[in-house]
């Protein structure tokens, strides 16, 4: 029931309304974002209160063009979230999503839908409702994350300074990794240019666990710098010099000692300042190093001052490795454009479709900032499609095999309209007016939407009301879609290295020998899920199938799906 609005209360409501408001305050009191909870919870989340998402997929709409399988979901996204989290906790590598910016605009232009209404700037609650609606949604993000994953979130000015003490909450302040500042080169203003004109928008990055978190470097952007050559240009290219003496790393003592020159002299860093003195870069073993490698040089300057520099090769690292060099991504991106992004879309589809979409080559950087070349990625405000599109052209380029999950609704036909044939016509390279785009970029992509399971009363009558339509959720946690057939009971589908087998019903001997007569003939590797209403298959007759990974359905997708339930009783 609803929580009746101040101005209606009687005194005496008032008062106890007062004092709720202030033992949460009290029990919440610490530094961070504390909000105003929901009057009205969101219908698309009480929906899973009493009914189980599920996925299923639509054969006729998947596009079959190479190895890598690629997965968009047509549906609510806090929907599609509590789905993968049945089978993806911990899978993740790397979330990227543009969530609506909260404009207060109902045309939807970074507005947003709460309770099937846009929520415009005249709600006095226009802030809660964002942070309520994303609060729940970043929360079942978090559990899909590998310890080493990380999440990548834009925002403009309005809901900045919000989502980053949320996310700090949900993720932790430690798990911080930085606030990028992208400059869209060829932007125009942003919402209010009466006083300042905004070109940039915001990337907050998070990691799962900053311990374990990596980021992938950036190549040397000014080559011209790299002029010297010396006998090893074939193998470590042209370098430049580098002053090894430096005040912009921390004093250390153990970096502060004697170089010998040529001459016979010792020269030291030099001090700045009573308050700040310099050391060197490197340690007495790295110099020593260094010097039998032919990485250091003693030169003096125009005061006929001794300088000792290192050399910066373009193919070598800082550890002498030979590789091309890298460095450090810097937080700001001053380049491209969302006009460039309005043009890609242009030359998919003959005209602009979808406002404001982000440049595919922004999403590839952000992509590439992953080390793991074979990444699963997942966007679950995907809107046309950019972060699909990147993956795959990321793909092409370095030869990669990362893979992509992209959930958007369909709200004005975007997913069926944009996305799925922006996604298809990269694929195919085949416009939808039959027209050639480009030569494609072999790939797979399942089309799948969200449907649902009447939770029962009875729990293993529920279990058995789920099982029925666990195939495609079955279907992603083991990557195998192509189904080779369908009997009443039990099903089969394949891919390149193995072949998933789903019994749906109550034990039946007969129905399954006939299954078990099928897996005997796969020379492939197997595996099996059978229905138990709970983790146990003592019941069932497994014999002669040793060699076959079996595995019980669907207590714990249950199980994960009834502690959501919980979080939304709850308030979370």
């Amino acid at each position: 029931m609803a929580i009746k609005k101040p101005s209606e209360m009687t005194i005496q409501e008032l008062n106890d309304y007062i004092s709720v408001l202030q033992k949460e305050l009290k029990k919440n009191k610490k530094y961070g974002l504390i909000w105003d909870r929901e009057d009205i919870p969101e219908s698309i989340v009480l929906k899973c209160k009493d009914n189980i998402p599920v996925l299923t997929i639509n054969d006729s709409a998947s596009v079959i063009r190479g190895t890598d399988n690629n997965i968009l979901i047509e549906g609510d996204n806090f929907h599609v979230l509590t789905t993968l989290n049945y089978i993806l906790q911990g899978s993740i590598d790397l979330i990227y999503i543009d969530p609506p910016y909260n404009t207060g605009n109902d045309t939807g232009d970074g507005g947003f839908s709460y309770n099937d209404k846009f929520v415009n700037a005249e709600d006095g609650f226009i802030h809660s409702k964002w942070l309520n609606f994303m609060s729940k949604r970043l929360k079942l993000a978090r559990n899909l994350l590998k310890q080493d994953g990380s999440i990548f979130v834009s925002i403009d000015d309005r809901e900045q300074a919000n989502l980053k003490l949320l996310c700090d909450s949900i993720f932790g302040s430690k798990n911080f990794v930085a606030q990028l500042i992208w400059t869209n080169k060829e932007g125009g203003g942003g919402s209010d240019s009466k006083f300042f004109k905004t070109k940039h928008e915001y990337i907050l990055c998070y990691a799962r666990d900053i311990n374990f978190y990596e980021t992938k470097n950036v190549d040397i952007e000014d080559e011209s710098r790299y002029k010297l050559s010396d006998k090893y240009v074939n193998t470590r290219g042209k370098y430049q010099l580098v002053k090894l003496a430096s005040a912009s790393i921390q004093y250390s003592k153990s970096l502060d000692y004697p170089i010998e020159m040529p001459d016979g002299t010792n020269v030291y860093p030099v001090d700045n300042s009573d308050k700040e003195r310099a050391c060197w870069r490197w340690s007495k073993s790295k110099l020593e190093w260094g010097i039998s490698n032919d990485f250091v040089v003693y030169k003096k300057d125009k005061k006929g001052i001794w300088q000792v520099y290192t050399k910066q090769y373009t193919n070598c690292d800082k550890d002498g490795n030979l590789v091309p060099r890298t460095k450090t991504p810097l937080a700001l991106i001053d380049k491209f454009s969302s006009t460039q992004a309005s043009n890609k879309l242009i030359e998919l589809f003959g005209t602009k479709k979808f406002k404001y979409p982000k440049p595919v080559d922004l999403m590839k950087w952000i992509i590439d900032r992953c080390p793991n070349l074979n990444c699963k990625v997942l966007d679950f405000f995907a809107g046309s499609g950019t972060t699909g599109q990147a993956v795959l052209e990321l793909n092409k380029e370095d030869g990669g095999h990362r893979k992509f999950i992209l959930c958007t609704n369909n709200e004005n036909n975007i997913c069926t309209d944009v996305c799925y044939p922006r996604l298809k016509t990269v694929i195919t390279g085949i416009r939808q007016d039959g027209s050639k785009y480009s030569d494609g970029i072999p790939a797979n992509l399942y089309y799948f939407k969200t449907d649902f399971v009447k939770d029962e009363v009875n729990r293993d009558q529920a279990k058995y009301s789920l099982v029925e339509k666990c195939n495609g959720l079955l279907c992603i946690l083991e990557d195998c879609y192509d189904l080779v057939s369908s009997h009443n009971v039990w099903f089969e589908y394949s891919s390149n290295d193995k072949e998933l087998f789903i019994y749906n019903d109550f034990y039946s001997e007969d129905s399954f020998n006939e299954m078990k007569k099928r897996i005997l003939e796969v020379k492939k590797p197997c595996i099996l899920y059978v229905f138990s209403t709970s983790d146990s298959l003592d019941a069932i007759d497994l014999g002669e199938l040793d060699n076959v990974v079996v595995k019980p359905i669907p207590s714990k997708i249950y199980e994960i799906y009834k502690e959501i339930v919980e979080g939304i009783k709850r308030g979370e």
